[in-house]
């Protein structure tokens, strides 16, 4: 007679527990099911594991395929052998479902620690295990949501934080807590891209291939490499609030205890730029000016849009005259609009408190520049060794026979391409870094 046999962990850490390649759950339900083929005296020839699965659907990968198997009937198949009933399902409907396929091909179902059959007992045995399997697991996500629920309302990071935070588990008095931290290597790029984009000079598309160039990577999944962010993974990013220091669970909002990475005042820039960008239409445009978006036309109101003419003569025109409506107001240049609004701005009467105000603003601004400016350079300089080192180990692999010459010319070939780009934005650091401190020292002087 033949068996096969159905293992399941509900945890990727269940997996990969310990030194062990499959942890300890996956060997010892593998042993026990075995024993159990022994006793029925049934020859094992196939196995199904599905590792880091719930059995609160029967959508699992392993799963699927033994009833998919079972179904074609290729194999004459005795018993399906699992550890407990809980491990192949824990919904009633689910439980039923799977039954009648292994009745339909034929084959018996065999728990090794319930003792299940075919007979009225054994059948009923089998229904209440498999109702208790259900009401452990609604039982188990309620209270999991009322744990997690009183976390979030104390400031609690209740699932995995985003890009630029890591989990971490600390040991205070003896006991476990589990918390979350600033990533050294994202965070600092996460707070640089909110601040560029809140200047208005920023789409979110050069924000991303900004980004990129300065090594911002996604999250590793399994055994697959780190990838590029894409373009809506970065919006969706500038508009969480958990950035700005907030935790949203269940619905509801509540202070969180995690370190910002921007502060309330850049996270509404951002989000007013964001508005701006989808209203005035600047998400596509080719060129770019600081005054974009903020000039309206004097003769009908609308926007005033920004043009290079051969590549040398810049200007200001209304939209209406773009889209067909009539409007007189003519091309206006860039150097005498800037002068206006430069004219403004200097007849513009502070109070010494709004001076002072300002004067903090931008101080606190060149304070981060030039903080920045230095971990940016220091930031390339480690990756710069990392893609040395990454160098290395490529050109050893090939010398190894491991990877063949054209994946050797493609690696190195993207391996220089980072490194250029890299030594450029270091450069570019450095010099933003000297310039703010310049500027630094001047605001220190008061104002007239």
């Amino acid at each position: 007679m033949n068996a096969i046999l159905y293992i399941r962990v509900s945890t990727l850490d269940q997996a990969i527990r310990g030194d062990q390649p499959e942890g300890f759950s996956i060997p010892a339900q593998r042993e026990a099911c075995k024993r159990k083929a022994k006793s029925l005296k049934a020859t094992v020839i196939d196995e199904y594991v599905d590792r880091g699965e719930s059995a609160r659907s029967a959508d699992r990968p392993e799963l699927q395929r033994m009833l998919a198997d079972l179904h074609d009937g290729k194999k004459e198949i005795e018993y399906i052998i699992v550890h407990k009933v809980d491990r192949l399902a824990r919904s009633l409907h689910d439980d039923v479902m799977i039954g009648l396929a292994i009745q339909k091909a034929g084959a018996q179902l065999v728990s090794v620690t319930e003792n299940i059959d075919e007979t009225p007992s054994g059948k009923l045995l089998h229904g209440i295990m498999a109702t208790i399997a259900e009401f452990y697991s609604r039982n188990l996500a309620a209270e999991a949501l009322k744990g997690a629920t009183q976390k979030a309302k104390r400031g609690g990071t209740p699932y995995r934080a985003p890009l630029g935070y890591i989990n971490v588990v600390r040991h205070i008095n003896e006991r476990e807590a589990r918390t979350v931290i600033i990533d050294p290597d994202r965070g600092a790029l996460i707070t640089w891209a909110f601040k560029k984009y809140a200047t208005g000079d920023y789409s979110i598309k050069m924000i991303t291939a900004a980004l990129y160039e300065r090594g911002f990577r996604n999250r590793r999944t399994g055994t697959s490499i780190s990838k590029a962010m894409s373009n809506s993974g970065v919006a969706q990013m500038l508009h969480n609030r958990y950035y700005a220091g907030y935790v949203k669970y269940n619905g509801a909002e509540y202070r969180g205890r995690h370190k910002p990475l921007v502060s309330a005042a850049v996270f509404a820039n951002v989000q007013a730029m964001s508005v701006n960008h989808r209203t005035c239409g600047t998400r596509k445009r080719v060129h770019n000016h600081y005054l974009l978006g903020t000039i309206f036309c004097g003769q009908c109101g609308r926007r005033m849009s920004y043009t290079l003419a051969k590549h040398k003569y810049d200007y200001f025109y209304c939209l209406s005259r773009q889209q067909g409506q009539e409007c007189s107001q003519p091309y206006i240049p860039v150097g005498l609009v800037e002068k206006v609004v430069a004219g403004q701005f200097c007849s513009a009467s502070l109070s010494s408190s709004d001076r002072t105000a300002l004067q903090k603003e931008v101080r606190s601004q060149l304070r981060y520049e030039v903080t920045n400016g230095k971990a940016e350079v220091a930031r390339q300089e480690k990756r710069l060794s990392r893609l040395l080192m990454e160098r290395q180990r490529i050109v050893q692999a090939f010398y190894d026979d491991e990877v063949a010459s054209d994946m050797l010319g493609n690696e190195q070939r993207r391996i220089d391409k980072e490194m250029a780009q890299l030594k450029q934005i270091a450069s570019d650091a450095a010099e933003a870094r000297k310039s703010a401190q310049r500027n630094h020292q001047a605001v220190r002087l008061p104002l007239k």
